[in-house]
């Protein structure tokens, strides 16, 4: 064989050679590739990262469409029993950071994760949730698909005393029919969350309260508790004090309807002059199933001449009369505030 052809069949060899390693070096590229991308796109700490990223964006319908997220309920979220399960009831979640993942068996993984919630009026609560993971499959043969094994979800109590509605967030939900003095009712929460709750109306308020869910399949409980405001106070003092001065220019001895009058056994020569020389300093109180204006006292004046049935004389009368006052009070849907006698 001539030299020609000895080199032509090194050259081929050569190329031979090159072409296997750079398959070679290919092939070990795309499984280094593959494994990169299944630690940190396709892992199962990485499918718990980007559901809590979804709430931290407060993506509802992101963390829903997250397999193996079911409400217990199956309302609608933002509806029903899933009435908090909304952009506007959510509080934050900032500093997520994976603390384990441990591999239970294989294709599944039990995951803690670390974060701060927050809500209005700067609450922070530091809480750690433990997630259970488990593989369903793969996508092109080699990525993994994951689901939750236990939906990272919560159910909530949430009592209302003295009001039939509060506030989750910015949202107004009702928790039992219109104008009832307490409602109780349950609710779906995501996990982990921290939704702070209130009442904000005319003539009532209260107090935040905390609704924080860090376990999976939890239940957890809050009251919102009702109070009546400045406002309704000052505006049920006017009111009364208004009446009592309508009853002072009544010319009778009874003013209708009124707290105060005089009883005599002689007959009267003058019209009867009241005013009001006090009036009760009232406060108001949570009854049994309406506000209450415990009793408060205050007097009258009156001055009248009487002629004696004995012996027809003429005397005037000029004394105080204590009175006292008590009644129920309703708030109307319309913001009315009814008056009612105290049961």
């Amino acid at each position: 064989m001539d030299a020609g052809g000895v080199d032509r069949r090194e050259a081929l060899h050569r190329s031979i050679v090159i072409w296997v390693g750079l398959f070679v070096l290919t092939i070990a590229a795309l499984v280094s590739a593959v494994g990169i991308l299944n630690r940190e796109l396709f892992s199962a700490s990485t499918f718990v990262r980007l559901y809590l990223e979804a709430l931290a964006e407060h993506d509802v319908p992101g963390a829903l469409a997250t397999p193996g997220v079911k409400l217990t309920s199956g309302d609608e979220a933002g509806t029903g029993e899933a009435a908090l399960v909304t952009p506007d009831a959510l509080g934050g979640i900032t500093g997520i950071s994976e603390v384990s993942d441990t591999e239970i068996i294989p294709g599944r993984h039990r995951i803690v994760y670390s974060y701060t919630l927050t809500g209005t009026g700067e609450q922070q609560v530091e809480g750690q949730t433990e997630f259970d993971v488990v593989q369903t499959g793969t996508s092109w043969l080699v990525f993994p698909e994951w689901e939750f094994l236990r939906s990272p979800t919560a159910r909530a109590e949430v009592t209302v005393s003295h009001a039939s509605t509060f506030t989750a967030g910015t949202v107004q939900v009702s928790a039992g029919d219109a104008g009832a003095f307490r409602a109780n009712r349950s609710y779906d929460l995501l996990v982990p969350s921290l939704t702070v709750l209130g009442h904000t109306s005319h003539y009532l308020g209260a107090y935040p309260s905390k609704l924080v869910a860090t376990s999976t399949g939890s239940s957890v409980s809050a009251i919102v508790d009702v109070q009546p405001t400045t406002r309704f106070l000052d505006e049920v003092q006017t009111t009364v004090h208004d009446f009592l001065a309508d009853c002072a220019t009544e010319t009778l001895l009874y003013p209708p309807g009124c707290p105060f009058g005089l009883e005599v056994d002689d007959r009267i020569v003058s019209e009867p002059d009241w005013s009001i020389e006090t009036f009760p300093a009232l406060t108001i109180i949570a009854g049994q199933d309406s506000w209450v204006v415990p009793t408060a006292s205050g007097s009258a004046h009156v001055r009248v001449d009487i002629r004696s049935l004995f012996d027809g004389t003429v005397t005037t009368i000029d004394r105080s009369i204590p009175y006292d006052v008590t009644f129920a009070l309703g708030i109307e849907p319309d913001g009315a505030i009814q008056f009612a006698p105290r049961g």
